[in-house]
């Protein structure tokens, strides 16, 4: 069971809408990418990808978009001390009809509102170094 959860790499995308909401769209397309690259990188290692989408419901809109890897936040693997950012976001105040606030990121110096492939990158390489 041990040898199995280090040959498993377990990614999860928590959003909320992959139609309208651009950080949402932009994230799953970077997923996608992404998992591409890693199912032919990872074809001659034992290490299975696990992936699973979640629709996250209203009142959980502000953690969108998320991505998990292993059960941890993209942004505790790649920044330890890092704190969950938010801003408007436009797109979710008119699918909802109120003010949201949906979460963007920092990577590499530049800030953006959804996940860009680069950080589902690296964040994906340090999990699997510690395997």
């Amino acid at each position: 069971m041990e040898m199995e959860k280090r040959n498993m790499l377990k990614i999860e995308f928590l959003y909320y809408d992959k139609t309208i909401c651009k950080r949402c769209v932009s994230t799953d397309k970077a997923v996608k990418l992404t998992l591409n690259e890693l199912k032919k990188a990872m074809k001659s290692t034992k290490i299975k990808i696990d992936f699973k989408e979640k629709k996250l419901p209203k009142s959980k809109i502000h953690l969108s978009p998320t991505i998990l890897i292993n059960g941890e936040d993209i942004e505790k693997l790649l920044n330890k001390n890092s704190k969950l950012k938010s801003n408007v976001c436009s797109d979710c105040c008119k699918m909802t009809g109120r003010p949201v606030n949906c979460r963007n990121f920092s990577y590499r110096g530049k800030n953006y509102n959804h996940i860009p492939k680069g950080m589902i990158m690296e964040a994906i390489n340090i999990i699997s170094n510690c395997k």
